[in-house]
């Protein structure tokens, strides 16, 4: 895909068994996990998708980013209950495929997911990417986080040197979600 993806139609759809290859996709592409340790092979990307599966079960807020006509799928955004110093907090990630990176694609997904994030009543979102990721990290500043201290924490087993970023989300009088920066 050319140029960027702001004109597109957008849509999330509840992440499903059906996003096993994407998954696969997601987690085996170096451009998209290398700065979170590396690809993985089928094994790993089958054991992250049965715990995407679970935690759409237990509550957590996993999406499928469909775009275009006919629709595919860019990537994934989610929102999960995660500890970090001894706390629970909900935690705010995701992946894109690389055609659909640096496109505007995360920020329209972001502010697609804010309703369902403060319809459960999250009035905090946090987000760990790797330091080294230049693009998560002004991606996060544009959408209104504020940059807090590095931590160390681990992305499925492997240790990962990580920006904290933290934001309050606040509905506005009538209830709506906040708007994000464009």
């Amino acid at each position: 895909m050319r140029g960027p993806d702001m004109q597109v139609f957008m849509r999330l759809r509840p992440y499903a068994e059906e996003d096993l290859r994407l998954t696969q996709r997601l987690e085996s592409d170096p451009r998209v996990v290398g700065h979170l340790g590396g690809a993985g092979d089928g094994a790993h990307a089958d054991r992250v998708h049965r715990r995407r599966i679970a935690a759409v079960a237990d509550g957590d807020l996993f999406f499928t980013i469909l775009i275009g006509d006919p629709e595919e799928p860019a990537g994934i955004i989610a929102v999960w209950r995660a500890e970090f110093a001894g706390e629970q907090v909900h935690e705010l990630g995701a992946m894109l495929l690389p055609d659909h990176q640096a496109r505007g694609v995360a920020g329209r997904a972001f502010a697609l997911l804010l309703p369902y994030v403060l319809d459960r009543g999250v009035r905090m979102l946090h987000a760990f990417p790797a330091v080294s990721n230049k693009p998560s990290n002004a991606i996060l500043d544009k959408l209104g986080f504020t940059r807090g201290e590095e931590c160390d924490l681990d992305y499925e087993g492997r240790p990962l040197r990580c920006a904290h970023w933290v934001r309050e989300l606040v509905p506005d009088t009538a209830g709506r979600a906040p708007e994000s920066p464009s």
